[in-house]
């Protein structure tokens, strides 16, 4: 089983949902139980990237041998259900966008998140991240205030530890070419685990939404809420399995035998990405949200 590491770059704020809540936020973002992280679910991954396949030149054998058939439980369909030949893992944050006293805003992570970089990229040559301290960071010069040795973010002051290691910000600025993320050299922040965690969890971006009635030209009754997104030039990173099943014979009772035939996974995904470098996720597509950017690491 071969694994290739999906990288996806948000251009608009993001909004995979969780449904509806009843605390402060009507319609918040999916996250991970033990951390609180936005995350992406593997299974919204897959939906995207099949639908990208069907509407791409691929023939049906081919997108079924890669992602599965489709519901086959009706009698009309002569379809035997069975896996694919990929798998997607959940996409989890590994830089978010942050406003930042000095060049606009940075781009935080922590050395959780670095760590479990080096687990999936193999780089393991990469050099440990030092402990830092709560309300302290590395940062790079783009968003240090070096005469007063400090970072300033949100309403916070952090105090600067020192600078991120080139090794590092070499790497993070090789993963995408997209201009935006270009300028990660200068703008890259490691914070403390817990000083990340409250940073993904309270500046995320609330939009209000409402419903006007037609006849009326007020707010319908019980029709406002609002909406959590995952900011713009947010970067989630995922693990695609390549799982290489072999040809089977399959004799299920009462239906027609099928061959599973092995399909060169890795080129259809590979094409994909390269022919769609622009895919939307989530909600809301109709108002231009969830519109990222791929590239495999």
């Amino acid at each position: 089983m071969q694994t290739k590491q999906l990288l996806i770059f948000t251009r608009t704020p993001l909004h995979v949902g969780a449904g509806s809540s009843v605390g402060a936020i009507d319609q918040p973002v999916q996250r991970e139980r033990h951390t609180g992280h936005p995350i992406i679910p593997g299974s919204s991954i897959k939906g995207v990237f099949r639908d990208a396949a069907t509407q791409s030149a691929l023939d049906e054998t081919s997108i079924d041998d890669t992602f599965g058939p489709e519901d086959s439980t009706t009698k009309q369909s002569a379809k035997i259900t069975r896996a694919g030949n990929i798998s997607f893992t959940e996409a989890r944050v590994l830089a978010f966008p942050v406003r930042s006293a000095k060049g606009a805003f940075a781009y935080v992570t922590c050395p959780f998140l670095m760590n479990h970089f080096k687990r999936l990229s193999g780089k393991s040559d990469l050099p440990d991240i030092p402990e830092i301290d709560d309300q302290s960071c590395l940062a790079s010069s783009g968003v240090t205030f070096t005469d007063k040795k400090s970072v300033v973010l949100e309403e916070y002051r952090f105090s600067h530890q020192g600078p991120v290691p080139n090794a590092w910000t070499d790497v993070f600025h090789e993963l995408i070419t997209d201009p935006v993320w270009q300028t990660v050299k200068q703008r890259l922040v490691v914070l403390a685990d817990g000083d990340f965690s409250h940073f993904v969890k309270s500046t995320t971006e609330i939009s209000n939404h409402n419903r006007i009635d037609a006849q009326t030209g007020t707010v319908e009754d019980g029709a406002l809420f609002n909406l959590e997104c995952v900011p713009a030039e947010t970067l989630f990173m995922a693990s695609i399995h390549l799982i290489g099943r072999k040809e089977t014979e399959i004799k299920p009772k009462d239906q027609p035998s099928s061959r599973i035939y092995t399909t060169d996974s890795e080129k259809i995904i590979t094409d994909l990405i390269k022919n769609t470098p622009l895919l939307q996720f989530g909600g809301s597509s109709t108002t231009g949200r969830g519109f990222c950017s791929i590239s495999l690491a």
